[in-house]
């Protein structure tokens, strides 16, 4: 069969429009992966070094309804011109009856692989660099679109339906947990937090919901010493326990006072310790670590006790709060 001059042209057309298409597609697709995982931290970083592509990505996520527009109008329209552009090769071929169902298989697992998942696998790999050197193509899309008046029609139409629905949140509106565990979540992706900063971050906001109750040492763990205690047993218990500060008890099991060991130990009297001891700062069991930590360096001390029930349920120090930040302290 022998092809007309303006058959063969539009054979040489619609396979050309096919693959820039899905070349088009897969850049949309996979900027959208990009911008995700996108480290916002690096970016101002290197806007306010003069990077100049960093400054036109910064611009535009200053406004991201219409960046999602943008890069959602022009998925849409490459896998239409695609999908267009594979019918029509099977009009030409003179299958005028099947064309829409073999468009749609050829099409469908086409530019669910090719335009879809490579893209978004590559552009995870290769983060940032990739978006930087494509930022050109958003821009003029972006100017594209907006010049058509196709990007402000979806982003009214879409500004409508979450009014309509009472779905948009409000302006204005405080950080809170989710934003902060976003972008914890955004440092941890992108490698700008180690694994030991990534737990302390994960630990810090959590610290709000943590209690004196849930971090201090039960009284029959404790270390303690009766009020009477002489300087030999307290030796003795030095001996036997690495301390610096030691509960005094009274009876009923009260917490009478705290004795600084050392300053026991070097005095060169024989002034019993009781007589020593300091006034216990006495906490409730259900403040907060990061207030207690707040009272106990207003009030200058590194031992509390813990007030349960109206009575003394525990103890806890400055070591057993930061170590609900940091971790474990072995040497401390």
């Amino acid at each position: 069969m022998t092809l007309s001059l303006a058959e063969g042209w539009m054979w040489g057309v619609w396979p050309a429009a096919l693959l820039v298409s899905v070349a088009f597609d897969a850049l949309f697709c996979g900027l959208e992966t990009g911008i995700y995982i996108l480290n916002k931290v690096r970016l101002d970083l290197h806007a306010e070094a003069g990077s100049r592509p960093a400054m036109l990505l910064q611009k535009m996520l200053r406004n991201p309804p219409n960046l999602l527009a943008v890069l959602l109008i022009g998925t849409n329209i490459c896998r239409y011109a695609a999908t267009f552009s594979v019918t029509a090769m099977f009009l030409l071929a003179g299958h005028e009856h099947k064309s829409e169902w073999l468009a749609i298989a050829v099409t469908a697992p086409l530019l669910f692989v090719i335009s879809d998942s490579v893209p978004k696998g590559v552009f995870q790999r290769l983060g940032a660099a990739a978006v930087y050197r494509l930022c050109w193509l958003l821009r003029g899309a972006d100017v594209l679109f907006k010049v058509t008046g196709v990007s402000p029609l979806v982003r009214f139409i879409a500004g409508a339906l979450m009014l309509l629905t009472r779905t948009g949140r409000a302006r204005g509106q405080t950080l809170g947990a989710p934003g902060l565990s976003a972008i914890l979540a955004e440092g941890r992706a992108s490698g700008l937090l180690t694994d030991f900063q990534s737990v302390m971050a994960g630990r810090v906001e959590h610290i709000g919901r943590v209690r004196l109750s849930d971090v201090m040492v039960p009284m029959s763990r404790v270390v303690a010493a009766p009020l009477d205690v002489t300087r030999g047993q307290l030796r003795q218990l030095m001996s036997e326990h690495n301390l610096s500060r030691m509960p005094l008890l009274a009876e009923g099991g009260r917490v009478a006072g705290v004795l600084d060991i050392f300053e026991v130990l070097i005095a060169d009297d024989d002034t019993p310790p009781a007589e020593k001891k300091a006034d216990p700062l006495v906490l409730p069991a259900d403040m907060s670590v990061t207030d207690a930590l707040y009272q106990m360096q207003r009030e200058h001390t590194v031992l509390a006790v813990v007030e349960s029930g109206g009575g003394h349920a525990g103890i806890v120090t400055v070591k057993d709060l930061v170590e609900e930040i940091v971790g474990e302290l072995e040497g401390w």
